[in-house]
């Protein structure tokens, strides 16, 4: 078996259910759900019948890339989202749709860190965090590096806390925003700072943006991280790959439906990855999919309630 995986911690979840063995609920009690991830609201009639009206795609093996019609869409929301120009994201090597953001979140470790060096790979990742970046630390053989949120930096990671030689051997950075569980935004100056590191220091940022399309001022949209480098003037998104869902955005979170965008030189040997790796999507969740990222309406309504 792989050495690193005894060093892997029980999922949250699994942990929970070892403490509740055994243990009769009270009847008087109401139920409290810790499963504060899952969307409470339906899932858009539109999206079920999209998925049963071409059913017949199960029939059909899927590409790991998806089809173009899909990652168009993806493209174009992203473009329309975060004000980037329409013609600066390739659809071809710019994007990739994954069945997921949790296992891409996973397996981008696998893929960028070099543990064959002497001295051990470093993957720096918020604390508290989600538990996936620590366990594709480990099992890449890199150290987990926890950046503390504390109250006194607005619950965003103290990046200036981390000594330099830390960033020497920083392969791989996760960030959150906004936060989970904190619901903390990082800024376009935070983005910016840690993309003077990244450069310094020579490392990639991996952005969990799956909460971006939740937040309560309408006019202020937390910005994201391809949002930017675009901005000043990183073109070409070299060092950052930003992870987007359907699951929290479209209350779909059993379409197991995301992407992967970014850095063209990251994504393609990922790419190459997950050809062995990957879950390609389903034909008919890739146009489930295609209809979602192309509607609005559902999403304004989602934020409303």
């Amino acid at each position: 078996m792989n050495p690193n995986l005894p060093y892997l911690h029980p999922y949250p979840f699994e942990k929970l259910a070892q403490l509740k063995h055994g243990i009769t609920p009270p009847h008087d009690k109401a139920h409290i759900s810790l499963s504060i991830g899952e969307p409470t609201h339906p899932t858009p009639h539109f999206i079920e019948e999209t998925l049963l009206t071409h059913i017949q795609g199960l029939g059909v093996y899927p590409t790991t890339k998806g089809i173009l019609e899909l990652r168009m869409a993806i493209a174009g929301w992203l473009s329309k989202r975060f004000q980037i120009p329409v013609d600066a994201l390739d659809p071809d090597t710019q994007v990739l749709p994954v069945s997921g953001t949790r296992e891409a979140l996973f397996s981008i470790a696998q893929c960028v860190v070099d543990a064959s060096g002497g001295e051990k790979p470093v993957v720096i990742m918020p604390n508290p965090f989600y538990q996936i970046y620590e366990g594709a630390a480990l099992l890449a053989g890199a150290e987990p590096y926890f950046v503390n949120s504390t109250e006194a930096t607005g619950y965003l990671p103290d990046f200036d806390s981390v000594p330099e030689r830390i960033w020497r051997r920083c392969q791989l950075l996760y960030i959150c925003s906004p936060g989970n569980p904190s619901g903390a935004v990082m800024g376009q100056a935070d983005h910016v700072k840690l993309l003077d590191l990244a450069d310094k220091y020579d490392f990639i940022i991996a952005s969990d943006e799956c909460y971006s399309e939740l937040y309560d001022d309408e006019t202020q949209p937390p910005v994201g991280l391809l949002e930017t480098a675009h901005r000043i003037g990183n073109s070409a998104f070299k060092r950052c790959v930003v992870f987007h869902s359907l699951s929290k955005r479209s209350n779909a979170p059993g379409l197991r439906s995301g992407f992967v965008a970014g850095d063209a030189e990251v994504l393609q040997p990922y790419f190459q990855y997950r050809t062995y790796q990957g879950c390609a999507m389903p034909l008919p969740t890739q146009h489930a999919s295609i209809k979602a990222w192309q509607d609005e309406h559902h999403v304004l309504e989602n934020r409303r309630l």
